[in-house]
C-alpha cells in the first residue's frame, strides 16, 4: 500500500473524520506522462512544448472555474503549438491525440475510497476539472463510484472555484454537507492530493490534507 494511503487510513482512524475527498488526476486517474514527449516530436518542438501548450495555458484556470469549455481550451492550445513553431495540421492532430489518449484508473486507490465508504464515510472526488469529466469518468467505468447524478463528483467548473483557492474548498464543503445531510467541521474531512499547493490550501481552509505519492 503506498504510504499516502496507509496515512489516510490512520487519518481516518484516529481523527473522527466523517467524510473523505480524493484528488482525480494523479491520484484516482492517471495518465502515461510519456506522451508529452511523443507530442513534441509529432509536432517538431522543443522539449516541454505540448505541456506548455495544454497543461501550461493560462485559459484553463478560466475552464476550470466554468469560464470556459474544454473545446475553447483545446482551440487555444493549437494556436499555442503553431505559435511554438508547428505545422497548423500537426498541431491539431497532436491535440487530437492528447484529447483521445486513454487513462487508467489506480485500483489501489478506488480500493482504499470503496473500502472507506463502505465503513460508513461519505467518499467524494474534488477535481480541477473541465466541463468533459464527466463523460470521461463515465468512460473510465466510475459512473458507479460518483454516485447516482454523480452526487459524490466535486467538480470545481460546477463549483466555479478551483483549488487551492479558499472559496473552492468553502463550496466543496457546502456540498459534503448537503451531500451527507448534516453539518460537518473541517477538521471532520480527510483530503488526498498530489499538489503541495492544493495540500496547502485544504490544510489552510481546516480540512486535514495529506500529499498523495504514487505506491
Amino acid at each position: 500500500m503506498a504510504d499516502s494511503l496507509a496515512a489516510l487510513r490512520a487519518l481516518v482512524r484516529d481523527h473522527g473524520t466523517r467524510a473523505v475527498v480524493s484528488d482525480l488526476d494523479g491520484v484516482l486517474r492517471r495518465f502515461d506522462p510519456s506522451l508529452w514527449a511523443q507530442l513534441d516530436a509529432a509536432t517538431g518542438t522543443p522539449q516541454g512544448t505540448a505541456f506548455t501548450a495544454i497543461l501550461g495555458h493560462p485559459f484553463l484556470d478560466e475552464v476550470v472555474r466554468g469560464r470556459g469549455t474544454h473545446r475553447q481550451w483545446r482551440e487555444r492550445a493549437v494556436s499555442e503549438l503553431i505559435a511554438a513553431g508547428s505545422a497548423p495540421r500537426a498541431a491539431r492532430d497532436a491535440i487530437a491525440t492528447w484529447w483521445g489518449s486513454s487513462a487508467t484508473v489506480d485500483q489501489e486507490v478506488l480500493a482504499e475510497l470503496e473500502r472507506l465508504r463502505a465503513s460508513g464515510l461519505g467518499v467524494f472526488v474534488l477535481t480541477n476539472g473541465t466541463d468533459q469529466v464527466p463523460e470521461e469518468l463515465e468512460e473510465l467505468g466510475l459512473s458507479g463510484f460518483l454516485g447516482t447524478r454523480r452526487r459524490f463528483l466535486l467538480n470545481t467548473a460546477d463549483l466555479g472555484a478551483a483549488k487551492p483557492d479558499r472559496e473552492a474548498f468553502v463550496r466543496a464543503h457546502a456540498r459534503i454537507e448537503a451531500e451527507l445531510g448534516e453539518e460537518l467541521l473541517a477538521e471532520q474531512v480527510a483530503f488526498l492530493d498530489d499538489s503541495p499547493r492544493h495540500v496547502r490550501g485544504a490544510t489552510s481552509f481546516g480540512w486535514r490534507a495529506l500529499l498523495h505519492t504514487a505506491g
